[in-house]
């Protein structure tokens, strides 16, 4: 029941975030498209019916469990980044918090990479093209952690060189994902010491000498 007309329960609301929490944690084990609805309801001890009832469908759950690892990219990483005043800041907060949220969150950076890789909607979108439902304050904190956006605050105010910044953020996010990769298939890799490495390597490559 609902407590007023399409307001969800405080019960509804638990059991959505329990259906997302499994989902999340199927498809970082099973993969994306292993990670069907009914496993995903076998896991969470309900019937499939009931996920359909909180979701309506696989396009939006997969909508809710991306909006989740957004929120939790954010938790973590905005308040060591936007502290910074340096893009030189900026960026070894970015790293240093990427490699925290590998290792705290290992399988919602695993979920979130499975279906950027293999998610179709019905009607054969992609995950850039998924209406994912963050709220405007939420799109603005994402904005403030992309590195796009730091290379260029770098290379404005003279602290980098001139640079390409879409090359220098696909570089750091290649070598995150590298992280991410190396921990799935080595249980004692250690994300923070590489991202350390990582940190000294970019700032580096940056650096306006």
């Amino acid at each position: 029941m609902r407590s007023r007309e399409g307001e969800a329960t405080f019960t509804e609301v638990a059991r959505r975030s329990q259906i997302v929490d499994s989902a999340i944690e199927a498809i970082a084990e099973l993969g994306y498209n292993q990670a069907s609805v009914r496993k995903i309801a076998d896991r969470v001890g309900v019937a499939m019916s009931v996920v359909l009832y909180h979701f309506g469908n696989k396009d939006e759950l997969v909508a809710a469990i991306v909006a989740e690892c957004y929120r939790s990219v954010i938790e973590i990483m905005l308040p060591v980044v936007a502290c910074e005043t340096t893009a030189a800041g900026k960026l070894t907060a970015h790293i240093r918090a990427h490699a925290e949220h590998i290792t705290t969150h290992r399988s919602h950076q695993i979920a979130l990479t499975e279906i950027a890789s293999n998610y179709r909607s019905r009607d054969g979108r992609r995950l850039h093209e998924l209406s994912v439902e963050l709220a405007p304050e939420q799109l603005t904190d994402l904005a403030k952690l992309e590195l796009e956006t730091i290379f260029e605050r770098g290379v404005d105010s003279g602290e980098f060189r001139s640079l390409s910044t879409v090359s220098m953020a696909l570089a750091v996010r290649s070598a995150i994902g590298g992280a991410l990769l190396k921990s799935t298939t080595d249980p004692d890799f250690d994300v923070r010491a590489y991202g350390e490495e990582l940190v000294t390597a970019f700032l580096l490559a940056a650096e306006n000498r």
